[in-house]
Formats: structure tokens, C-alpha cells, sequence
């Protein structure tokens, strides 16, 4: 007999870490503006930091129950149609 599966409010669920918190640009200088070139721009935004993945992989194992529930519908709907269709020749 195969292994059950634990119902879904049981099942570990995949762990996702936060973002880290933007990183904000630095402060401008107090004082006189220095003579520095015009064309020396800053850049408009810092940096984004590299995201983390979650770690979770498509598994076609994982899906089974629904291949199965997909077969059992699918059969389900052709036997209705069958008997509708055998019906209809039967009733004027």
C-alpha cells in the first residue's frame, strides 16, 4: 500500500527570507558647493542587493494526486456523455 501524504495544512512549506532593507545614498556635504566638474554626475539610484531565491523545484512527483483526480473527472464526463448520447437515440 503507498504512503499516505500529510494533508496540506501539514505540509513544510518552502522558507522565504526578507529582502534587506534598501540601501539609502549618502548625505550631502554642509558647507559651500565644492568646485567639482558639472559632468561628474551621482548616480540617481543605489544598487539593488541580489535577491534570494526560495528553494523549491518543480517535481512531477509532487502532482501525482492530481493526475489522478484529473483521470477520475475525465472518465467521470465521458460516461455522462455516452449515456446522453445512447438517451437521446431512445427518447423521441
Amino acid at each position: 500500500m503507498p504512503k499516505r501524504k500529510p494533508p496540506r495544512s501539514q505540509r513544510r512549506r518552502a522558507v522565504r527570507r526578507p529582502l534587506p532593507p534598501p540601501v539609502a545614498a549618502a548625505p550631502a556635504p554642509a558647507g559651500p558647493p565644492a568646485t567639482a566638474p558639472a559632468a561628474v554626475a551621482a548616480p540617481r539610484h543605489a544598487p539593488e542587493a541580489p535577491r534570494e531565491r526560495s528553494v523549491t523545484r518543480f517535481s512531477a512527483r509532487d502532482y501525482t494526486y492530481v493526475r489522478r483526480e484529473l483521470r477520475r473527472i475525465i472518465i467521470l464526463a465521458a460516461a455522462i456523455f455516452i449515456i446522453i448520447v445512447v438517451l437521446s437515440f431512445f427518447l423521441p
